[in-house]
C-alpha cells in the first residue's frame, strides 16, 4: 500500500456478473465459472468539507454512520466501516454518490460491484493506493452485510473482469477467450433474498448429504467443462452444460415459476442453452443465443421482462479515474 497525492474527486467504477455454472455450490467448495457484464457501478467520491460522511443514490440523502445509511446503504456501509477501521476517518467529510445500471435483486452482482467500487474510490480520495487483493478484502465486507456467507466469486469477478475459474479455495483464475462471445440476460422482475437461499440449500444439503456431495462434485466437473468449451469457443457444448446445470438447479430449490416460464420461452426460440444465474429465487436467466438470432430472442423474452439485454463476455473490470 502507497500514499499517493489527495484529489479532489475520485470516480470508481466496476461491472457487474454472471454465474454461467457452479452457482450455490461455490459456497461448499466447487469450481463455478462467472464472467463480468457490460452493466456498471459507478461510484464518485469526493472531498465535502463537513466532517460528514454523506451517501446520494437515487433520490435518497443519508449521513453514515446512521440507521438509514445502513438500512438503504447496507453493503457500502459495510465497506466504510472497514476502511474507516483500518485508516482511520476522513476528517474533512465525504460525499459518496452511487450510480448504478444493475437492478438490486437481479443476481448481477450488484453489491459487489458497488462494494468494490466504494472500496476503490473512497481509500483513492482518502490517499491511499491498494492492491486488487486488499480492495478485494474490503470489498468482502459488503458482500457479507447482503449474502451471509459468500463465496467471493462476486467481488473477483468484479474487481478483475473478464471470466473466470473461480474456488474458495484457490480463488480467481482468468479465462483468456480467443473471441468475445455473446450471452443474453433477462430480469425476471421478482427480487430475492440471497442469504436466505444460500441458508435453504445448506438444508438440502444437510437432508440428502450423500447426494449433495456428489452434485458438488458434479458442479465442479462441469464448470471445469465449460472453461474448455469456452476456450475452444465450442458453443454448441457450452449450451448444453448450462442445459444440464439447470436441472440441478431445480432440484435444490431456486428455480420458481416465473423463471421456468422465462426459460422455457428463450428455449422456444433458436439458443444452444440457458439457465438461471446466480442465487435463484427469482433473479435473472441467461441465454446462449446461435448466431444471428439475439434480436428474436430478445423480443420473445422482453414479453416476460422489462430488463433484458446482451452482452459480450469478457469485460473490463474495475476502473478508477482521478
Amino acid at each position: 500500500m502507497t500514499n499517493t497525492n489527495e484529489d479532489a474527486v475520485v470516480t470508481a467504477s466496476s461491472p457487474g456478473k454472471i454465474i454461467i455454472v457452479g452457482e450455490h455450490f461455490v459456497v461448499h467448495e466447487a469450481y463455478a465459472v462467472a464472467a463480468a457484464i457490460n452493466k456498471r457501478v459507478t461510484v464518485i467520491a469526493s472531498k465535502n468539507g463537513t466532517r460528514k460522511v454523506r451517501f446520494v443514490s437515487q433520490g435518497r440523502d443519508y449521513y453514515f454512520p446512521g440507521t438509514l445509511a445502513r438500512r438503504f446503504f447496507p453493503a457500502p456501509s459495510s465497506v466504510m466501516n472497514e476502511i474507516f477501521e483500518r485508516f482511520g476517518k476522513c476528517e474533512e467529510g465525504m460525499s459518496i454518490e452511487i450510480r448504478s445500471e444493475i437492478p438490486r435483486g437481479s443476481g448481477l452482482g450488484s453489491s459487489a460491484a458497488v462494494s468494490v467500487a466504494t472500496a476503490a474510490a473512497v481509500t483513492r480520495i482518502m490517499g491511499k493506493k491498494l492492491s486488487l487483493e486488499e480492495i478485494s478484502k474490503i470489498a468482502m465486507k459488503g458482500e457479507a452485510a447482503i449474502h451471509g456467507n459468500p463465496s467471493g466469486i462476486d467481488v473477483e469477478t468484479s474487481l478483475r473482469g473478464g471470466v473466470v475459474l473461480f474456488s474458495k479455495s484457490s480463488g480467481a483464475k482468468p479465462i483468456a477467450l480467443e473471441k468475445g462471445i455473446e450471452i443474453i440476460i433477462a430480469f425476471s422482475g421478482k427480487g430475492r433474498n440471497t442469504s436466505a437461499l444460500i441458508s435453504s440449500v445448506a438444508l438440502i444439503r444437510k437432508k440428502y448429504p450423500n447426494t449433495f456431495a456428489h452434485l458438488v462434485e458434479s458442479s465442479s466437473f462441469l464448470s471445469l467443462q465449460a472453461v474448455d468449451a469456452l476456450c475452444r469457443g465450442d458453443l454448441p457444448y457450452l449450451g448444453a452444460i448450462m442445459n444440464i446445470a439447470q436441472p440441478i438447479l431445480d432440484w435444490i430449490g431456486v428455480s420458481n415459476d416465473k423463471l421456468d416460464r422465462m426459460l422455457e420461452d428463450a428455449r422456444s426460440g433458436r439458443v444452444f442453452g440457458a439457465k438461471i444465474t446466480g442465487a435463484g429465487g427469482g433473479g435473472s436467466i441467461i441465454v446462449l443465443p446461435r448466431p444471428g438470432t439475439s434480436k428474436e430472442v430478445i423480443d420473445r423474452l422482453e414479453a416476460e421482462s422489462k430488463y433484458v439485454f446482451s452482452t459480450l463476455i469478457p469485460q473490463e473490470g474495475l476502473k478508477v479515474e482521478q
